[in-house]
């Protein structure tokens, strides 16, 4: 049976959410994305739409770029066979498709810091969505509900394998 690798980044930006959401969690990483093309992406995920504002938030299409080299991020690999990659891809490019319909879930992140799962019709936030595609798919088996799992919860899932740890700019220079 051939497998395919699906790429889960986690990252640390310097912006002001990610700043609260690390001053709250004291974790090491505040947000996730998956991709299906690379370790260069595109990767996936729920963030802000426009650069300079964090809202309007939802479904977002994310570039490995050198002008956030020095974000922290960890890059991590995970081996799916064939038919569960193309599931991921079907469910992903029909969500992306309609991506306007979908919204940023910040209460679900709200209640996910006090270990409250909250679901909202097409409302994600970054860890809830990657988590969910994943799990709908059958790709991975997660130890916590999608609407509790924050990006920092990636690093202690079994059957991911990490490929880069250290600046963003790791990932181009490997690549």
């Amino acid at each position: 049976m051939e497998e395919r690798t699906v790429y889960i980044l986690l990252t640390r930006s310097g912006t002001w959410f990610s700043r609260l959401i690390h001053l709250a969690t004291q974790d090491r990483y505040t947000h996730a994305s998956i991709g299906l093309d690379g370790p260069t992406g595109p990767f996936y995920s729920f963030g802000r739409k426009y650069e300079h504002f964090a809202l309007p938030a939802g479904l977002v299409e994310e570039q490995v770029t050198l002008r956030r080299r020095t974000v922290p991020c960890c890059l991590y690999e995970l081996k799916v066979s064939q038919e569960t990659y193309f599931r991921l891809r079907r469910q992903l490019n029909c969500m992306y498709a309609r991506r306007e319909e979908y919204g940023y879930n910040l209460l679900g992140t709200l209640a996910c810091y006090f270990n409250l799962p909250l679901r909202r019709r097409h409302h994600y936030f970054c860890s809830q969505f990657v988590a969910g595609l994943l799990e709908d798919c059958g790709a991975l088996e997660l130890p916590k509900p999608p609407a509790l799992l924050r990006p920092a919860d990636f690093c202690q899932v079994a059957g991911l394998r990490t490929v880069h740890q250290g600046p963003l700019e790791g990932i181009l220079v490997q690549a």
